[in-house]
């Protein structure tokens, strides 16, 4: 190897001198990496029902907090909001100072403020502590994808990547399970120094903390990302973890890897006499300016805009799907349309307003669980089935298809005069959310190792921001214009479609201006 950290022409031959990617290869695939996937798809299903519990815990939680629907509006989009705001932060913390570090921390704090929010007697400091919790929530949100990604080799990353989303559908089956459980019991227990009564509602806030709990206990006896290490010129260390990925794939004895040197991918970056906060800054800035130039340019906008319309869709209706359930559940008329049922409900709403004072009623249909499940194996089923067909088809085939025909099922079912067949056309339309991960992938390929979690977390962020946008806005129209929010999503879904015509081939790895100049793009020194 020359003085530059090059391979020379000798060195080419030499199987125990290799690269990273050639290194991951040499360690095979099997055990470790499924171990791998199941610990990130369970802080991935962590995630999802912390991010999607409100729609369960307001309707149970409104007698107690005194909620009117406006205020359950915003305490539903406060995990989104946290998201916004912090995630780009958790990004440039995960390039800088590792992805295993960020995950750790910020899901045992997360945890804790989720149980004191169980415990909230009003909805101010129920909304503070939610907010705190969802900050840190944020954390493993964000970096997540990519701590999955950097454990397997080129030659597995999009299936495992692929797997691991389909946690995401699992937390669908799970929260609507674990609420099942949870919701219709009838326990009021008073705790008189916070002067509330503690109900079930309370109960399902923490329970949906064990999957971040279970997350961080595994997260202790797991390695930190090979890639980060190796990237921030830990060979040593990233060796060692290589190894061990070896000896348990192949179940043989470390000391037979072949790998003895890795190529070097660290550099030295320039010296900065800011400190505090201006340092932070100065960092998040040299980090995040080269995705807005060319030729990242392009591609980020292009991550940015496919999660934002992804998420506005797939999130922003499922915080509503619990209400438009119990309200299809509920409903005696003759009308057999969503948007038809949902508009005599309104009715009957506005009606009753008009008449005396009506008491409080947090109960909700069980049937409205019992659809949730159902939709919710077969949204996991879809995550499932991508893992398997993501590399025969690739991913760009998929993504173009799978949106496309799920944005046209969402218009569909607007226009479903069967109930069951309307309902069936709507779950069809949220499972272009089995592309989150897909998209996660394509954005590990397309951008070097230095900017790939910022990259993450840049798209990610767009996507909650489609979340909260889409929420607010799918609630407004289910008052206002019904169909309309069938029509606007479904056809943001099929330019999303559109989009990704654009994509590069299947494994064309990152740019290539960028791969021809490693030490600058490829790799980074923690600050």
């Amino acid at each position: 190897m020359t003085a530059n950290g090059k391979l020379d022409k000798n060195a080419k031959n030499d199987p125990s001198i290799a690269t990273l990617d050639e290194a991951m290869l040499m360690t095979g695939f099997g055990i470790y990496n499924i171990l791998h996937m199941l610990l990130s798809g369970l802080v991935l299903m962590g995630v999802i029902m912390q991010s999607l519990v409100m729609g369960y815990v307001l309707p149970a939680a409104q007698c107690d907090l005194h909620l009117t629907l406006g205020q359950r509006g915003w305490l539903a989009a406060i995990p989104f909001l946290a998201i916004i705001l912090t995630s780009y932060f958790w990004g440039w913390l995960a390039d800088t100072r590792g992805r295993r570090f960020v995950m750790l921390i910020s899901m045992m704090v997360s945890a804790v403020f989720s149980v004191l929010a169980s415990l909230a007697p009003e909805i101010i400091s129920f909304g503070l502590l939610s907010f705190c919790s969802s900050i840190f929530m944020s954390g493993p949100s964000a970096v997540v994808y990519t701590y999955l990604g950097e454990f397997t080799n080129l030659r597995h990353r999009d299936k495992m990547v692929a797997f691991g989303s389909s946690f995401v559908g699992i937390g669908t089956v799970v929260l609507p399970a674990v609420s099942w459980l949870i919701l219709p019991l009838e326990f009021s227990l008073p705790v008189p120094l916070l002067d509330i009564a503690y109900r079930p509602w309370r109960l399902l806030i923490v329970a949906c903390t064990l999957p971040f709990v279970l997350g961080t206990l595994f997260l202790l006896v797991a390695p930190e990302s090979p890639k980060f290490l190796n990237a921030s010129g830990k060979s040593e260390e990233c060796l060692v973890v290589l190894r061990k990925i070896y000896a348990v794939n192949r179940r043989l004895h470390e000391d037979t890897y072949p790998v003895k040197t890795l190529v070097s991918e660290a550099h030295t970056t320039k010296s900065n006499d800011s400190k505090g906060v201006a340092a932070i800054l100065t960092s998040m800035r040299e980090q995040t300016a080269p995705l807005f130039r060319l030729p990242l340019l392009p591609w980020t906008c292009l991550t940015c805009f496919v999660q934002f319309g992804i998420f506005a869709t797939t999130n922003g209706f499922y915080i509503w799907f619990p209400t438009i359930l119990n309200s299809l559940a509920n409903h005696k008329g003759v009308e057999t349309r969503i948007c038809a049922v949902l508009d005599a409900s309104h009715t009957d709403s506005a009606n009753a307003g008009n008449g005396t004072q009506i008491l409080c009623d947090d109960t909700m249909n069980t049937a409205t669980f019992e659809m949730s499940i159902y939709i919710g194996l077969v949204f996991c089923s879809m995550y499932i089935l991508v893992g398997f067909l993501v590399d025969f088809l690739g991913k760009k085939l998929i993504l173009v298809v799978l949106l496309a025909s799920t944005g046209l099922c969402g218009i569909a079912a607007h226009h479903a005069v069967n109930q069951q067949l309307a309902v069936a056309l709507f779950a069809i339309f949220q499972m272009c959310g089995a592309c989150i991960g897909l998209m996660n992938a394509v954005t590990v390929e397309l951008f070097p190792t230095k900017y790939r979690a910022m990259a993450v977390c840049l798209s990610m962020m767009m996507g909650r921001v489609g979340s909260m946008a889409g929420s607010k806005l799918i609630g407004l129209f289910l008052t206002i214009n019904c169909g309309a929010s069938f029509y606007l999503f479904g056809s943001i879904v099929i330019v999303c479609s559109i989009c990704c015509l654009t994509l590069p081939r299947r494994n064309s790895g990152p740019i290539e201006k960028h791969k021809s100049d490693a030490t600058q793009y490829q790799t980074h020194e923690p600050a």
